[in-house]
């Protein structure tokens, strides 16, 4: 759902609400910057494609390696 305000309606309103409206447009559109950039490419790792989307030679993100000595655990 998209609300078109415009200049001439915020202009009818009284200088106390033309300001809060327009602080909150442009943090809208401050914000709909930074969630563009957050916004990456989508594959099957974090998104709902399936496994058979991605290509079958393309790398794997690495897990980062554990502090832990292999085999039984202590305690």
């Amino acid at each position: 759902m998209t609300l078109q305000i415009t200049e001439e309606q915020i202009s009818k309103w009284p200088p106390d609400a033309q300001a809060v409206v327009r602080f909150l447009l442009a943090k809208i559109v401050e914000l709909e910057r930074r969630l563009e950039q957050y916004e990456g490419p989508k594959t099957p790792q974090n998104s709902s494609l399936p496994p058979s989307s991605q290509h079958p030679h393309a790398a794997r993100p690495k897990r980062p390696k554990s502090k832990r000595k292999p085999g039984r655990q202590a305690g």
